[in-house]
């Protein structure tokens, strides 16, 4: 299981217009950027995998409500989870997170949207 797994999964679920897509425990070290063509999806389980990081692409994924990134290597989020104003469960938990920091998170998903809008806010646009 791997990126080529991951790979696959992706342009299957793309192809099929699915709303949800499991990608855990495929021994991940990093989500493809192609992540960002599923613009359908409303559930996205990355659980029990070894990311260290998810891609700004995720951003795209503006049908979101359900994101399960539990049990990996994450430091931080990226501020691109922010856009995703669907978004009412997010699941960080077992993660090595520094940010969004631990008072944050604790406080649930409104909070680290509202964060990571708030720190998107500061980037100059490319």
């Amino acid at each position: 299981m791997s990126q080529q797994e991951a790979l696959e999964r992706i342009e299957t679920a793309a192809w099929e217009g699915s709303t949800e897509l499991d990608l855990s425990d495929l021994g991940l070290t990093a989500l493809p950027p192609e992540i960002g063509q599923l613009t359908q999806l409303t559930e996205l389980d990355t659980k029990r995998n070894k990311l260290t990081s998810l891609p700004p692409e995720i951003g795209r994924l503006i049908q979101l409500i359900d994101l399960n990134a539990r049990d990996n290597q994450l430091t931080e989020l990226p501020p691109e989870i922010g856009r995703l104003t669907q978004l009412t469960r997010l699941n960080v938990g077992d993660n090595p997170l520094i940010s969004p920091p631990p008072e944050i998170v604790e406080q649930g998903v409104e909070a680290i949207l509202a964060y990571l809008r708030d720190l998107g806010a500061g980037e100059t646009p490319n």
